[in-house]
């Protein structure tokens, strides 16, 4: 089993990522941190352990930043809480709190950054990380404790965008409410599987999928054909596809990346940087495709394509398991 520690912000989306993972025969979930991101960190936290309790699973939970790292200094630049246009509205694509009961359990007393700092340093360096939130955590671990870096086996990212954009026209949500975290991360040294929205775009998953996992008894099918369900509507509101009976579950793609990289098509190792300038391009992910800056050194293997037949036949499989 390839050991894991997951890093999310917990809507709709992570949580069909955490229940992946963890009934995953392949992979051990060793913790989940938490961060802002989809909703502020109480929300994300309160999602992650309902998430967590609902399938049984007793795999730590780890409170993380609030905040991301500078980006809410400046005023006008980011608000805390992202999408507020959104909130409570009838179709959205998250919500405020996953359509589950309430969590009974709680969150460890450590906070996230220092558990990443501890646990990685006490590793073999056999340990990767899937970060499919705003990369304020690994960032700021990364700060406290730069050792870590060569301590991660992989790093698994859910985040930016080469042509596929969604929060401004040059940027991807998790990218763009901490750039600052993204360009620190990216530019690591770690050896990175990006999967960006050009990937998860790709391998879109069918409302047919979703009525095949309803049939399922297991809690954890039932639960993410609720919220594929949720997504179509929200994304047929908000952002529509191109075929609108398809949504993109983005971060469970990298879960499964994790798991099999086949899910993943026409993987690139090139140059990628992240814009923190604080203009228009605030958070776009600069993904150096054709080789123009010649002096500019590969650093992430980029997903540009999926293979969703693999992907949703993976998903489907592992989400029918239980605890």
């Amino acid at each position: 089993m390839k050991k894991i520690i997951l890093d999310v912000d917990t809507g709709s989306d992570d949580a069909i990522a955490i229940m992946t993972a963890v009934l995953s025969p392949e992979l051990d979930v060793l913790g989940i941190c938490t961060v802002n991101g989809n909703r502020c960190v109480e929300n994300t936290t309160e999602n992650t352990l309902r998430v967590v309790e609902y399938i049984g699973s007793n795999v730590p939970v780890y409170k993380g930043c609030a905040l991301p790292m500078v980006v809410s200094l400046t005023k006008g630049r980011r608000e805390c809480v992202p999408f507020e246009g959104q909130k409570n509205k009838k179709e959205d694509v998250h919500g405020d709190y996953l359509p589950i009961p309430e969590s009974t359990i709680t969150y460890e007393k450590e906070c996230a950054v220092s558990w990443l700092v501890k646990t990685l340093m006490d590793s073999d360096g056999d340990i990767s990380l899937i970060d499919v939130g705003p990369l304020t955590n690994l960032a700021m671990a990364m700060r406290i404790q730069p050792g870590i870096i060569d301590k991660i086996d992989t790093l698994y990212i859910m985040g930016g965008g080469w042509r596929e954009q969604n929060i401004t026209p040059a940027a991807e949500f998790n990218f763009w409410i901490d750039p600052e975290a993204a360009k620190i991360v990216i530019n690591s040294g770690c050896k990175i599987v990006m999967v960006p929205l050009d990937a998860t775009h790709a391998g879109a998953i069918s409302i047919k999928d979703a009525m095949e996992l309803r049939e399922e008894s297991s809690p954890g099918a039932k639960l993410t054909a609720a919220l594929i369900e949720q997504r179509l509507k929200g994304y047929n509101n908000w952002q529509p596809m191109q075929d609108q009976t398809t949504v993109p579950i983005h971060d469970a793609l990298a879960v499964c990346a994790a798991i099999d990289m086949d899910v993943l098509a026409d993987v690139r190792y090139i140059h990628v940087d992240v814009d923190a300038g604080g203009g228009i391009c605030d958070g776009q992910s600069v993904c150096d495709v054709e080789h123009k800056d010649k002096e500019a050194e590969p650093n992430v293997h980029i997903a540009l394509n999926a293979n969703v037949g693999r992907f949703a036949e993976l998903l489907k499989t592992t989400l029918k398991r239980t605890v």
